[in-house]
This record gives structure tokens, C-alpha cells and sequence, in this order.
């Protein structure tokens, strides 16, 4: 018989409706409980030890339910309807899997135990449906006939003891005329105790009002208008029309120069605006603070220049005060430096692989064989130019956007000898192709020689035909071994997969701070 996650997934991809009634997941004849755990496992991270668990059949379908909406509204939608939400390490390869993409999931446990369906039970019948109730409505009817038809003989039947008319008198006929007028005054005090009773909770209920209202006045004088960026934006006072002299104002001021430009200068047209500049302290403008004292008798001018002069009116000087008028020079403002932007760090990922060309993979082949899933022998890129460092698209799904993909760079190097501290923070695995001196003068290198501290700060592969032997550094190294078919090619791709699945684990964990 089959399980339900088979025929979850068979009914999704043949676009069955799955029902679901009575706390239960129907499949046409055969039904199981929502809360029946199935044989996928719940990914558990760095917590190998734990116990494993397996997600529910209400988790599954939920998710189907819900693809379409972004990861953490996902997550929120479930923790409102208090379902186990499924992870994010797992929504790609179940969505492959229950969509008919991949025919199995490394997740999928085939030695657990599955639960038997048991056959669709037959919907519940309204209580008003039941014949007993048709029956107990029948009788009702006729019960509640018969009661108006013996009410109805009584009321036309002569009373017993009836009023006599001829007996009625008047009421100044059966009291005195004292007797009358202290009944009247009694209700009129009553009447008016009543008014007034009355009259004072009316009182207290707007007393009650007056105070909740200064109340609310106080709170609403406490209250501040929440802002956004948006909002900022929206002036509420007053509106400029020339709003290029308001921002020379506050360049003005931003550079330091305090001037007699007014933001509401457009009030006042005619008005000389001219502005008013005090310099501050300048070391290449010194002039400005020494006096002609500093030549003592000789006349010299300090602030002369030769510009635009030839030698001989040099040598025997300025012969008329044309020429001396020319010779002198207005003081130019010193040019303020300006400030080099700061570079930011890239986010981009990097990649080592070996140099050596004895290596399963090099620099030569990477792209191959990480972007387009495809192994390429050395002997075939023998006439490609080598690069000092290539650059690597990978395609993924974007979470996001179901159905669309994103495009992320990966840099793949080869001489990490060349990098900077902020180039190696930036390394997320390298190839490992087996001898130790593949990592000399790198830093976390133990006493030794021992390369072993560097897996911890990035994630180490090492790739190898099927068949051949293992290096012994290998063995003994935090490693993931990766497998390739020296001759079928069409099997990279589940070797590449297999990477790129491992590494965004360890992305994750590790190196959060980089786009990937």
C-alpha cells in the first residue's frame, strides 16, 4: 500500500484535489490523520546527535498550500495556525521532490516504519437531516395544532363569574372626594422622587463624561505623529520657491563659511543678498595675518607676483605705477582637499584552487566544471591562457521570486599568497589536491605545517576520479571528498550539486556577511 508522502507527492503533480475534513488528509479512498509524522527528515544542522524527527503530513501540505509566499511570511502563516514550518535547508529539495523534479531526496528515510491509511470515512450528516428529525418535527406540528384549537374553544366558551356590567360605578360614587385627592398628592411625590433620582445620575454620567474627556485631551497632547522617511520629506510649515539659495545656505554652512544668507530670503527681493564670508585659519594663507612691518624699509611687496612679465622688466624693476599695478596680485582663496571616498569591502565569495597542474582542478577547468556542471580534462585546456583569476557566475533560484533566478559571483584564485586580510575574509572554501605545502605562508597554519586550523575558517573539498586512491592528508583532514566518472559525463552535475549544497550550509553558519 502507499505511503502519504508518495501519494502527496503523485496527487500534487497530477493536480488532484486532496481534501481535507474531520482532522484528516483524504486521498480519494484512502485517509490519514494531519498529524501523522512521514519519512522525511527535518534537517538538523550541526546537531548530528539529536534524535531525528520527521515532518507531518499538515506540514507538507501546508507547505504546498503557501509556496508562492515568501520564506518569513511563510514561517509567520504557520506559527499562526500553529504548524511545523519547514525549514529552509529543506524547502528546496522537498519543493523538487513533491513537484516531480527529482525522483528521491537524500532526506526521505525508507527505514522508518510508515503508517497504514485507513479508508475514507463516509461526511458526517447534518443533525436537521436526520429522519428521527423529520419525524420529531411532524409530531411537533401537529402537538402545537391541536394546543391552538383547545385554546381557542376555551376562549369562546361562557365564563363562570363573570364582570357585571350593570354593577360598575364611578369612582366619585365608591370614595369620598378626601379620599381621592390624597391619592393623587401620594403619586405626585412619588413622581417627583422618581424625576429627581433621575436627575441625579444624569448628573453623575456627565461629571463622568467631563473627566474621561480632559483625560483624553491630556493624552492626545502627549501623543507624537510617528515619521518616515516618506514623510520627512513633505514640508508642513512653509514652501520655498527658490530652493537653490536655500541649498547654497546650507552648503555654505556644511563648508564651514558663516554667512548672512537667510532661508527666507525670497521675502525680500530687493534686499542686497550678497554674501558675507569670514575665512577661517588656512596654512597656505598666511599673508593675510602678517603686516608690511615684516619688510621693515624696503618697501617690498609680499603679495606681488612676476606673472606675465619678461626678464629684463625683472631685473631693472617696475618703471611706472601701470606696471606696478599689474604686478600685484589678489589674494585667491586656498583650495579646500577634498576627501577620498571610503571603498567598501567587497561581499563577493572567494574560491582557492590549487596551482598545481597535477590537480583533478585548476584554474583552468573550475568554471567548467562549477558553473556549467561540466568536467574538463586538463589535457584539453592546455592552449587556454592562464589567468591570475577568473570569475564565476553561479544561477540560482530566487526563494523570493518562485520561478525566477538570481545570478551570484563567486572569484575563483590560485595564488592566495597575493591576498590582503580583507581578501581573506572573503574565502569560503578551497581545493584541497594533497600534500601540506600547498598551504605554506598561509595564515591559522599550526606548528608544523598542519593545515588542519584552516578548515575550521573555510570549508575544505578535494575532488577525485571514482576508482583511484585516496591521498593519506586527505583522510585525516575536515575534507568533503567529492567523486567524478572519468568517462560519463552526465553524472558531474550531481557532484557540483552536491558542492554547492555543502557550501551554502557552511555559508550560512559562517560566513553570514557575504552575498550568496
Amino acid at each position: 500500500m502507499a505511503d502519504c508522502l508518495s501519494l502527496l507527492r503523485q496527487y500534487n503533480i497530477q493536480k488532484k484535489e486532496i481534501i481535507e475534513r474531520d482532522n484528516l488528509i483524504i486521498f480519494d479512498q484512502l485517509a490519514w490523520p494531519k498529524n501523522v509524522k512521514t519519512n522525511y527528515l527535518i534537517f538538523r544542522g550541526a546537531k548530528e546527535s539529536s534524535p531525528k524527527d520527521y515532518y507531518s503530513l499538515e506540514s507538507l501540505l501546508f507547505l504546498l498550500k503557501n509556496v508562492s509566499l515568501s520564506h518569513p511570511l511563510y514561517i509567520q502563516r504557520a506559527n499562526t495556525q500553529k504548524i511545523l514550518s519547514v525549514k529552509l535547508p529543506d524547502r528546496k529539495a522537498l519543493l523538487a521532490y513533491l513537484n516531480g523534479e527529482s525522483e528521491t531526496s537524500t532526506s526521505i528515510d525508507k527505514s522508518v516504519p510508515l503508517e497504514m491509511g485507513i479508508p475514507t470515512p463516509a461526511p458526517k450528516r447534518h443533525h436537521d437531516d436526520a429522519p428521527d428529525a423529520v419525524k420529531k418535527l411532524k409530531l411537533e406540528s401537529k402537538h402545537l395544532l391541536e394546543e391552538k384549537q383547545r385554546l381557542a374553544a376555551k376562549l369562546s366558551a361562557p365564563k363562570e363569574g363573570g364582570a357585571i356590567t350593570d354593577q360598575i360605578r364611578s369612582l366619585s360614587e365608591a370614595m369620598s372626594v378626601e379620599k381621592i385627592a390624597a391619592i393623587k398628592a401620594k403619586r405626585l411625590a412619588k413622581k417627583r422622587q422618581t424625576i429627581k433620582m433621575d436627575s441625579d445620575a444624569n448628573a453623575e454620567q456627565r461629571l463622568f463624561m467631563d473627566s474621561e474627556l480632559d483625560l483624553t485631551l491630556d493624552i492626545i497632547k502627549k501623543e507624537r505623529h510617528h515619521r518616515t522617511r516618506s514623510s520627512v520629506l513633505q514640508s508642513t510649515s512653509k514652501k520655498y520657491d527658490n530652493i537653490v539659495e536655500l541649498l547654497k545656505s546650507v552648503k555654505a554652512r556644511e563648508d564651514g563659511r558663516v554667512g548672512t544668507m537667510a532661508i527666507d530670503a525670497q521675502k525680500q527681493p530687493k534686499q542686497d543678498t550678497r554674501q558675507v564670508v569670514t575665512h577661517g585659519y588656512s596654512r597656505y594663507d598666511q599673508e593675510r595675518f602678517r603686516g608690511k612691518e615684516e619688510t621693515e624699509d624696503f618697501k617690498i611687496d609680499t603679495m606681488g607676483t612676476y606673472h606675465g612679465l619678461n626678464l629684463k622688466s625683472v631685473t631693472e624693476g617696475v618703471a611706472n605705477p601701470h606696471q606696478e599695478q599689474s604686478v600685484k596680485q589678489v589674494t585667491k582663496p586656498a583650495p579646500v582637499a577634498k576627501q577620498q571616498p571610503v571603498s567598501k569591502e567587497s561581499r563577493v565569495p572567494i574560491i582557492i584552487v590549487p596551482a598545481t597542474v597535477s590537480s583533478s582542478i585548476t584554474i583552468y577547468n573550475a568554471v567548467d566544471f562549477l558553473q556549467d556542471q561540466k568536467y574538463v580534462s586538463m589535457e584539453e585546456k592546455k592552449s587556454k591562457k592562464r589567468e591570475a583569476e577568473v570569475m564565476l557566475q553561479r544561477k540560482k533560484p530566487d526563494h523570493e521570486h518562485p520561478g525566477q533566478t538570481i545570478t551570484i559571483p563567486y572569484q575563483i584564485m590560485d595564488n592566495p599568497l597575493k591576498m590582503g586580510p580583507a581578501d581573506w575574509k572573503r574565502v569560503v572554501a578551497v581545493f584541497v589536491a594533497g600534500p601540506s605545502w600547498q598551504f605554506k605562508g598561509w595564515p591559522w597554519t599550526l606548528k608544523g605545517g598542519s593545515p588542519a586550523d584552516i578548515f575550521t575558517k573555510m570549508k575544505g573539498f578535494h575532488l577525485k576520479f571514482t576508482g583511484t586512491k585516496l591521498e593519506p592528508n586527505v583522510q585525516t583532514w575536515d575534507v568533503q571528498v567529492l567523486e567524478i566518472s572519468s568517462s560519463k559525463r552526465h553524472l558531474d552535475k550531481a557532484s557540483v550539486l552536491k558542492f554547492w549544497d555543502t557550501l551554502d550550509k557552511f555559508m550560512m553558519k559562517n560566513c553570514s556577511h557575504l552575498r550568496f
